[in-house]
């Protein structure tokens, strides 16, 4: 097997457990990676899985705070909203007043009916495997979600249109198993962050910014064995949490990557941010693109820019010399990332409801060293613990 069946084989046998439960495979082929993904997977799954190609599939108006970018591989594309899609996203203040050569009413494909009902009707504790170019639109605002709430495993592939012909061979060695290693780093910073403790991040010019004691710490190692809804989006592995008082955050930092409005990355000159009581102060040496994005928080979230997210990512495979162009890909290098804006959806509870939290923008400072308390954990671009 080469490399990506081989991590194929991994997803399915070690991270989701696969014995013999009933198997439904969901893909497109409506991009290089996805046909190469698609293809190591047919390899290796059993003669009594069921597989069905999603032939053209819609792609969701919208993804995240914006506008869904285009598939770069297909010519013409549905763009769809479902009533569903709409109502969700009011409730996170998207703004659907975009003026848009497309319409707001669905016209169901009656390929999506058959599908979702096929989705739908399997069995508890099934295993659905969805190879998606963009994503899929199936009258839901994510089908991953409608499926857990059925107790039924998915292990989604997204946004694969986006990733670049030369990075294809990054993005195989990011699926590679290493769950234990991801298990044992995750419990070593669990122990490290216990208790009253100030977290120091150093960039490469010696700025110092300090997060506060922080929350429980989360993580997806890709070990599912004590839980009820086994899969996610892959890849993963991942440690993250946020100061349990958001205004204890502190100091300056140097940012050298942050997305744009197509959720591609931007890898630049590192620039100073600088934060007092958990917000990023504006600055005239913002690069324009960030400015933009900048903006686009303060206008939205009550005149301030907070930082959220301390984002420890583990992966091996993408770093700096090897980035995955898409933010949702390169977010799990191995190195951190704060989110701006108010929106974290696991730590929902710390800001009313009543307040706007639209934006959860990641963005990567240029780190030279990492302490926990007095214990050195980051260094020469890698975790030491």
């Amino acid at each position: 097997m080469n490399t990506l069946q081989q991590a194929c084989y991994d997803v399915l046998y070690k991270n989701m457990n696969y014995t013999n439960e009933s198997l439904y495979f969901l893909y497109d082929t409506e991009s290089p990676l996805a046909k190469l993904l698609s293809d190591a997977y047919k390899s290796i799954l059993p003669q009594s899985h069921v597989s069905r190609e999603f032939i053209k599939p819609p792609q969701p108006l919208y993804r995240g705070w914006l506008i869904n970018p285009d598939n770069p591989h297909v010519t013409t594309q549905a763009r769809v909203i479902t009533n569903h899609n709409i109502e969700e996203n009011i409730r996170v203040w998207l703004d659907h007043h975009i003026v848009l050569d497309v319409t707001s009413e669905e016209t169901i494909d009656p390929q999506i009916e058959w599908i979702k009902n096929e989705l739908l009707s399997l069995p508890s504790w099934s295993i659905v495997i969805l190879v998606q170019s963009a994503n899929f639109r199936l009258s839901t605002f994510r089908i991953r979600l409608e499926l857990f709430n059925r107790w039924i495993h998915v292990i989604e592939h997204n946004h694969l249109a986006y990733i670049k012909e030369e990075e294809f061979s990054t993005f195989a060695d990011c699926l590679i198993y290493r769950t234990p290693e991801y298990i044992r780093q995750q419990q070593v910073f669990i122990d490290l962050f216990a208790g009253e403790k100030t977290t120091r991040l150093i960039s490469i010019d010696g700025s110092e910014l300090f997060f506060g004691p922080v929350d429980k710490v989360r993580g997806n190692t890709g070990d599912y064995s004590n839980v009820l809804n086994k899969g996610w989006t892959l890849p993963v592995w991942e440690v993250l949490t946020e100061a349990l008082d958001l205004s204890s955050v502190h100091g300056e930092c140097l940012i050298d990557t942050y997305p744009w409005e197509d959720f591609s990355i931007r890898i630049c000159k590192p620039f100073k941010l600088t934060i007092e009581n958990g917000r990023v102060l504006q600055s005239s040496q913002f690069p324009a693109d960030f400015q933009k994005i900048y903006n686009m928080i303060y206008e939205n979230e009550n005149g301030e820019v907070l930082i959220r997210e301390l984002g420890l990512w583990l992966n091996p495979a993408i770093t700096t010399d090897t980035p995955l162009s898409d933010i949702n890909f390169h977010e799990r290098k191995v190195w951190v990332h704060l989110s701006m804006g108010k929106k974290h959806g696991l730590y929902w509870k710390k800001l009313p409801k009543t307040e706007v939290q639209r934006f959860h923008i990641d963005i990567f400072i240029a780190l030279e060293s990492m302490y926990i308390w007095e214990e050195k954990v980051f260094e020469n671009n890698k975790w030491i613990v």
